[in-house]
């Protein structure tokens, strides 16, 4: 809890005909982190590696297709799930399979939403000449010289034989060509299409021996307006019909294939986990050679499912990190998996968002559970807003219909949830439900009536954030049995008694008592005067000659900066929490400003429905706004004045290879 999962190293050697299976079982395990072997070795170099080229190659294009199948159907990607595990013994012949059956599906598809794009492009351009030419219903017919923006109009007369002819050549066009009238032999047209197709509308009419008619410039008849929208609108209308046949027929293949479509998608992604585990092993004349890590729990299961994979034909080691040669200088990393009750998962959350600690440091998600919940809680203080939230948080984070979805958004909403708790329980000491401080007596305070003495607990606060961070950072100095950084670190004990004893002398002082010469000279003296010594006690510790690389004054110049930035930057970290309080009276302030808005609307007419307003406009201002700029204050202070203390990122993520909702997997996640 306090630190990473306890992982073991493990090498295993299988001779070349048991490797297929040993693969399966890895990916059914879904526990081992693989790595690669280290090609700097001098015996690495000379194995060969396994060959997945033109395998992998299908595999990518037929995800690839099988992935713009699903897409042009509408299916959602599922996850794996343990009942996949008997796709691993899907052959290549039945992908061969696979790849004639999908290829059939494929060319329906493709040419339905061929057709269905062709169609939606022509009802996008027959809709704007809709919308150009739908005004004209109340004016009349246009005059061929009116400048329209992209239309092309022509008005004339054409052999009743040909207007058929120009249908059918229209056809794939964004154009229409209206009957308006008869006369003997032919027929009065409207055509109407646009400016980009003017030259094939030209060449089709001169082809059907179009004679042109000169628009009357008065007012059109209102028979002729009203034709041209109607025969607009049957054009659209028919588009539309094709469209949502097309899509139709659509729904029905994907309602006939949906199940083997998906299948055939799981059976790609899990030939490629086993493509993916290949690729990590290394080959000598008769076996292969893999390297990884698990979870120290888990080894003897991995060991005997290794060996009942391989029909006992494996030699397997496994080691735990502190026998390895290179991790202790870092050249070898050790996976980190943080594993917390489910309470903490959300402020897991926000550390994996700073950085991964390095395997052998404090893992300080607790740390940041309580002091970002008493933070916020600190300054977002309200019985009522703090209901809100749990209410948002519970939608979010623990509905049952929410827990199967993406795990961010869930995450999000069980840390709302918290915060809302913790805001309640603030709410109670100041008093507070939705602004309103006259409804109960606050347990502890009101923070607008004790402004110095919440400053004083916001400092002390800060004060105890800090120097836990330093315990942790001296802590994770001595698991490293580094001695400089244990004492002589910006966050070491020797700076932590500067700090502690800076802290006492200035309380000291404000409280008009004269400052102790003892704790001047012991505890602030001595320590700055060690921190000069600094390269000859370190020499000394590692029995090696003292050296100053740039001068004996470089070195005194160094430390004199070092001194001050120590002092300088502890001064900051410590005066940065004023702004807990500062956002908890600021949270106040706002809500004077809401009710000053309704005491301005009360007395007025309907001043009672304003008023209301207000009040509901006013929280769900503050809620949001407010919550944010808290939310994002809290995680600023954890990042910079507590993290800046102790925390080293560089760790490396345990990511396993194998098939989500697999048993050991899912027992992991919920102890996570």
């Amino acid at each position: 809890m306090f630190t990473p999962e306890k992982m073991h190293q493990i090498n295993v050697m299988v001779f070349e005909t048991e490797v297929d299976e040993v693969a399966k079982a890895i990916v059914r395990l879904g526990i081992i982190h693989l790595v690669q072997l280290d090609d700097k070795q001098p015996w690495v170099e000379q194995l060969g590696t396994f060959n997945a080229g033109m395998m992998s190659d299908k595999l990518d294009k037929l995800g690839q297709r099988v992935t713009a199948l699903m897409k042009d159907l509408g299916l959602r990607e599922l996850p794996l799930e343990e009942r996949d595990s008997k796709l691993l013994e899907v052959s290549v012949s039945d992908l061969d399979e696979m790849e004639r059956e999908m290829a059939s599906l494929e060319s329906r598809v493709q040419d339905i939403v061929r057709r269905r794009k062709e169609f939606e492009v022509h009802l996008e351009r027959m809709q704007g000449i809709f919308n150009e030419v739908s005004p004209l219903a109340e004016v009349g017919l246009p005059h061929q010289s009116t400048p329209y923006t992209f239309l092309e109009i022509r008005y004339g007369q054409v052999k009743s034989e040909n207007l058929e002819y120009i249908r059918e050549k229209i056809a794939p066009l964004a154009a229409v060509v209206l009957p308006l009238a008869q006369r003997d032999d032919a027929e009065v047209i409207l055509l109407i299409g646009l400016k980009t197709d003017r030259l094939k509308l030209k060449k089709i009419l001169r082809e059907a021996t179009f004679e042109e008619i000169e628009m009357p410039a008065e007012k059109g008849e209102d028979g002729e307006s009203s034709l041209v929208i109607d025969g607009l609108e049957e054009k659209i209308a028919g588009i539309k019909g094709n469209i949502d046949k097309l899509t139709e027929e659509l729904r029905k293949i994907r309602e006939q294939s949906a199940s083997a479509i998906t299948d055939y998608h799981r059976s790609i992604r899990v030939a490629m986990l086993l493509v993916k585990v290949k690729n990590y092993l290394k080959k000598t004349k008769k076996t292969f050679i893999f390297s990884g890590w698990v979870p120290s729990n888990n080894k003897r299961e991995v060991e005997r499912e290794i060996l009942r994979a391989a029909r006992g034909r494996a030699i397997i080691e496994i080691t735990p990190p502190e026998q390895i040669t290179g991790v202790d200088d870092g050249r070898i990393k050790v996976p980190v998996m943080l594993k917390h009750p489910g309470f903490f998962r959300p402020f897991e959350m926000l550390v994996s968002s700073y950085g991964l600690p390095e395997y052998t440091f404090i893992d300080p998600t607790c740390f940041v559970a309580i002091s970002f919940l008493l933070m916020f809680g600190m300054m977002f203080g309200d019985v009522g807003h703090g209901a809100v939230l749990v209410w948002i948080g519970w939608m979010l984070g623990f509905r049952k219909s929410r827990r199967d979805s993406t795990e961010g958004p869930v995450l999000v909403g069980k840390l709302a949830f918290y915060c809302g708790l913790s805001s309640i329980v603030f709410g109670f000491l100041y008093g507070s439900v939705f602004g309103l401080e006259d409804l109960f007596h606050g347990i502890w305070m009101k923070p607008m009536h004790n402004v110095i003495y919440f400053f004083k607990v916001a400092i002390y606060f800060g004060i105890v954030l800090i120097s836990t961070g330093i315990l942790l950072n001296v802590i994770n100095a001595v698991r490293a049995r580094n001695f400089k950084a244990t004492f002589f670190d910006q966050a070491g004990l020797v700076s932590a008694v500067i700090y502690w004893c800076g802290i006492g002398a200035v309380s000291i002082f404000l409280s008009n008592r004269p400052i102790p010469v003892k704790l001047i000279i012991f505890g602030i003296g001595i320590p700055v005067l060690l921190l000069f010594l600094k390269e000859p006690l370190t020499a000394l510790v590692g029995r090696r000659k003292v050296r100053f690389e740039k001068g004996l004054l470089t070195y005194f110049m160094e430390t004199v900066i070092e001194v001050m930035e120590i002092v300088t930057g502890y001064l900051g970290n410590t005066v940065s929490f004023i702004r807990v309080a500062a956002f908890a009276l600021a949270h106040v302030g706002l809500f004077i400003a809401v009710f000053s808005l309704v005491d301005m609307v009360k007395g007025g007419v309907s001043g009672a429905i304003y008023s209301t307003l207000i009040l509901i406009l006013g929280n769900a201002v503050i809620i949001a706004l407010e919550g944010m700029v808290v939310t994002i204050q809290a995680i600023r202070l954890e990042y910079y004045e507590f993290f800046g203390k102790f925390f080293m990122g560089g760790g490396v993520a345990y990511k396993p290879i194998g098939l989500g909702g697999m048993p050991g997997r899912k027992e992991r996640k919920e102890t996570r």
